[in-house]
């Protein structure tokens, strides 16, 4: 395990040291495989969010997400969940999930995100309730904009 930690920090490190380079992906070992962000398969997030069961990943997981934020709450979940998921794997859940898509909130992935983004912006001024909302409502925005952003790519695939 102490292992895995270490790989772990490295990776995180490296991920923050070139989180505005989106093009190249980013190494994340949670210790059951190796993870590039941003992850582009269901099956990545789902190895994510098996590693995030352990306490240590979580953390390191965490820690990284309130890394990644800025000083906002709405601005900070958009900017993260860009960061981490492609377009082609956003495109297939929604927060609470739908017929065709499934919840994000169900994950454990949006859990930490939730956590990093709590433990960064509480404070006397908001609750956790509003701050909750601070990070649903952006969520939504972000798939919305995610499924604009895949229709009109297709569309274009399709006029070509």
């Amino acid at each position: 395990i102490s292992s895995a930690i270490t790989d772990l920090n490295v990776n995180v490190n490296q991920l923050l040291f070139k989180c505005n380079e989106r093009e190249k992906p980013h190494q994340f070992d949670c210790r059951l495989s190796s993870q590039q962000f941003p992850l582009s398969s269901e099956e990545e997030l789902q190895m994510l969010d098996t590693g995030l069961s352990q306490k240590e990943t979580r953390d390191r997981f965490i820690a990284m997400v309130t890394r990644l934020s800025s000083d906002d709450p709405k601005t900070s979940t958009w900017f993260v969940l860009s960061h981490l998921l492609t377009p082609e794997v956003a495109s297939k859940f929604t927060l609470l999930g739908s017929s065709s898509k499934r919840a994000l909130q169900k994950c454990k992935f949006y859990g930490c995100i939730r956590s990093a983004l709590t433990n960064r912006f509480l404070s006397s001024s908001v609750n956790e309730k509003d701050l909750g909302k601070l990070c649903d409502i952006p969520t939504q925005g972000y798939f919305h904009d995610i499924r604009d952003k895949m229709i009109k790519r297709n569309r274009r695939k399709q006029d070509h």
